[in-house]
């Protein structure tokens, strides 16, 4: 009998403890999270408070090395900027002994004189446009007054890069001389100025020219628009 009584009184103490935290909880949980976390409460097993791992993120900015800078300045590796443009004074020659030496169909590198290939000045040579460079020419017209711009241009456009496998006497400066294939080529090109710009440096060096869009075959549709 008073085993009897005593479970009964367990089991209301239980309904009553339920009640009391119930009431305890906050307005703005529902009945089925309250229960939940009564519940959790009662046997101790409540979920730990959140953690704020929220990242800053830094950013440091580390100049290049002595080094490296060395290596750009001397430009023995890198080679010069992208795409780079020299105005010079433009002269022509073509094989004769009296304008070059005793092997005038031999260019300083060895190679065979043919139109498409120019000598540079020395004192571009090394570290502006050396051996072996590719380079694109745009007429400027006469050296002194600029007359007859583009004169020679389509000859120009049409043979389209030339290459440096030659160089001028050591007293010219800042000039590149273009092989013709006859003393009067050379005449009626005369003394011009050129823009000289600079595809390949070097012989081994990358192609500095920026690579040519792929066309994408979009065609513009134009829809009328309600004006109402």
């Amino acid at each position: 009998m008073n085993l009897h009584i005593s479970a009964k009184l367990c089991v209301l103490g239980t309904v009553l403890a339920f009640v009391v935290i119930g009431h305890s909880v906050s307005s703005d949980e529902t009945g089925v999270d309250r229960v939940d976390r009564n519940v959790a409460e009662v046997l101790g097993i409540l979920p730990p408070e959140p953690i704020d791992i929220r990242l800053e993120p830094l950013l440091l900015l580390v100049p290049p090395p002595d080094s490296y800078r060395r290596v750009r300045d001397a430009r023995t590796t890198a080679g010069p900027v992208p795409t780079p443009r020299y105005t010079v004074r433009a002269t022509g020659y073509n094989s004769e002994v009296g304008q070059t030496d005793n092997t005038p169909f031999i260019t300083a590198t060895g190679a065979r004189t043919r139109f498409g290939i120019i000598a540079v000045s020395r004192d571009m040579l090394a570290a502006d446009i050396p051996y072996g460079s590719l380079v694109r020419l745009r007429d400027l017209g006469e050296y002194d007054d600029g007359l007859g711009y583009g004169r020679h241009q389509a000859l120009l456009d049409e043979q389209g890069l030339f290459v440096v496998e030659d160089t001028l006497h050591r007293r010219k400066r800042q000039q590149i001389d273009v092989w013709f294939e006859s003393r009067r080529q050379a005449t009626e090109w005369g003394v011009r100025q050129v823009e000289v710009q600079v595809v390949r440096y070097g012989r081994e060096g990358p192609r500095l020219e920026p690579p040519t869009p792929p066309h994408l075959g979009v065609v513009p549709q134009f829809r009328a628009r309600d004006l109402r």
